[in-house]
């Protein structure tokens, strides 16, 4: 999730937002948090590369089990219950086929990869939201400067689980991935085999 650049304070509902962006420039990118709506800043190439490689892992786990399920990046969430969100994680993995909407409303993951501006009060509030999802089984925080990763599922209560070596296992057994955290990490300066490696992250 990029920086927060501007935010327009109010208590808008998903309604009242997505006619807002009609009258907004095709290039911003705006999110709703309990009714507030948020500009968010470019993100940076590290931010991008960590969130294309878990894409990448991800979708080779799903074929490798041949699961009937999609890994998206920087597509938003949307629950009915809960109208004055419609944020947008970073990757998010849906079921089906892609459809023609931007907003899903069944979702199985979603992760965050941090900018160093984030606040500990909006992450809360985003996770807040995200756990709150019936068929979520995971919210995974990602940190773009340090590598550190935690772990909140649903089989766990939501208790966060904090990875922080490059060599620790990140285990997300319902999609068949196991990979080591430093793969999410690879092609940026946080990689743990030096910013000359060359290919793809590996699929285990």
């Amino acid at each position: 999730m990029a920086a927060p650049a501007h935010a327009q304070s109010g208590d808008l509902t998903a309604g009242e937002f997505l006619k807002f962006l009609k009258f907004r420039p095709n290039e911003e990118r705006w999110q709703l948090v309990e009714g507030v709506a948020m500009m968010m800043s470019p993100p940076t190439y590290v931010h991008q590369v960590i969130a294309f490689n878990l894409n990448y892992l991800l979708l080779g786990a799903f074929e490798r089990k041949d699961l009937d399920l999609l890994a998206v990046s920087d597509a938003g969430v949307r629950m009915r219950s809960m109208p004055d969100y419609l944020p947008r994680p970073d990757v998010v993995v849906v079921p089906g086929i892609a459809e023609y909407r931007s907003y899903a409303e069944r979702f199985l993951l979603v992760a965050e990869v941090l900018s160093p501006s984030n606040t500990k009060s909006l992450i809360a509030r985003k996770l807040r939201f995200y756990k709150s999802h019936v068929h979520n089984l995971y919210c995974l925080i990602i940190d773009s400067r340090r590598t550190r990763i935690e772990v909140h599922a649903r089989a766990n209560d939501w208790k966060p689980l904090l990875l922080e070596s490059p060599s620790d296992a990140l285990e997300l057994p319902e999609f068949g991935l196991r990979c080591a955290v430093g793969d999410l990490y690879r092609r940026t300066p946080l990689d743990p085999a030096g910013s000359t490696r060359k290919g793809r992250p590996r699929s285990p």
